[in-house]
């Protein structure tokens, strides 16, 4: 199944930084968490937990304590031990290895100036990641390069999103779904917004 299809359903994915949020994530409208945060043995049952209720769970690899951010054994513990739907990382070996694995591989990129922006770009028509994670999330001009650009790859807006306006923001400028931290808005939905 394709991530958009995935991803296209909701407007939100709760990023979840520490085990205490799990739950809260879970009984939320989101369909998909990002784990960006926590050690090997809480991710595991985090992601159980996740799969028992129907959602999607992704692995932020390089947040997370005890795993290497940098083997592709990682991968293979995380498709085979972990078992969860996809991993999120700045690394593109590991996006390869991921596919390889039958996970998502979603690239984390950092855009901070103008050279991040077009190496971003390059990278991601090279390794054609599943999906395509910006930070800073709140920056309509260099989400509209990129869904300009690579079409065809779901695009996350992540981090300072705190509120539904900046949310709307980075929807209207082209992205599929956000990866927010702020619980208040794991229930948003596409009607709510609409209605706004």
């Amino acid at each position: 199944m394709s991530l958009l299809y995935a991803f296209g359903k909701k407007p939100i994915i709760a990023a979840v930084r520490k085990p205490s949020d799990v739950s809260l994530a879970l009984e939320s409208q989101v369909d998909n968490l990002f784990f960006m945060g926590g050690n090997v043995k809480e991710i595991i049952e985090a992601v159980r937990l996740t799969k028992d209720t129907n959602k999607g769970a992704f692995v932020h690899v390089d947040l997370i304590r005890g795993l290497s951010n940098t083997d592709k054994e990682t991968v293979d513990f995380i498709a085979d031990y972990v078992q969860a739907d996809g991993i999120v990382t700045p690394k593109a070996h590991l996006i390869k290895e991921a596919k390889r694995a039958g996970l998502y591989g979603i690239l984390h990129l950092f855009i901070l100036d103008s050279l991040a922006l077009v190496n971003g770009l390059k990278l991601a028509q090279n390794i054609k990641p599943d999906g395509i994670e910006l930070m800073p999330g709140t920056i309509p001009k260099i989400i509209r390069e990129f869904a300009d650009v690579v079409e065809d790859i779901p695009i996350i807006a992540s981090g300072l999103i705190h509120s539904k306006e900046e949310v709307i923001e980075s929807l209207d400028a082209g992205v599929t779904t956000l990866s927010v931290s702020s619980p208040h808005l794991w229930n948003i939905t596409f009607q709510e917004l609409q209605n706004t």
